[in-house]
């Protein structure tokens, strides 16, 4: 019988922490005008590390390494050398299914293009406003008010949430 006038549903449950996974993905311009991105992914049986560079103008990754530091089984670092295979991809639609197939499957590591999207999708993110010159995550754009900054980014996120729904 609840007679705090808290419903049940309101309280906050007794909770005992089993696991946590952290992803942490940092942005970088290089000397030669590249984003680089470094990301890791850790949780009690994984640290993986990624590192990739695009070149802004054409958006196409030009390195990709990734590192598996701890792991579970033995043979798990024997995918890292598939991060290589995004090289030559360009941040555009589509990108997802293809890092999918190349990472993702029986052939892959779940783990790793888990890793690898959540750097593109930030590595997206980071573009936006590039192709209009205001550099990489510029401040100049995110001091943009928001319908300036909706009508520089909503061709790059065109149906990626509600907000940038195509108009029917």
């Amino acid at each position: 019988m609840n007679t705090n006038n808290i419903s049940d549903l309101d309280r906050i449950p007794v909770k005992h922490l089993v696991s946590k996974r952290d992803i942490g993905i940092e942005a970088f311009e290089l000397e030669n005008g590249n984003l680089m991105l470094e990301a890791t992914l850790l949780d009690p049986y994984h640290l993986i590390r990624f590192n990739m560079h695009i070149e802004p103008q054409s958006k196409l990754i030009v390195h990709a390494k990734s590192e598996f530091a701890n792991n579970p089984h033995g043979q798990c670092p024997i995918v890292s050398i598939k991060a290589a295979m995004l090289i030559g991809l360009k941040i555009e639609r589509g990108i997802v299914k293809e890092v999918t197939h190349r990472i993702g499957g029986s052939d892959g590591c779940v783990h790793l293009r888990e890793l690898i999207l959540e750097t593109i999708n930030f590595a997206a993110t980071t573009l936006i406003g590039y192709d209009q010159g205001l550099g990489l995550m510029n401040r100049s754009f995110n001091m943009l008010n928001e319908t300036q900054r909706y009508d520089l980014s909503k061709e790059m996120l065109k149906d990626t949430c509600h907000i940038y729904k195509a108009k029917e």
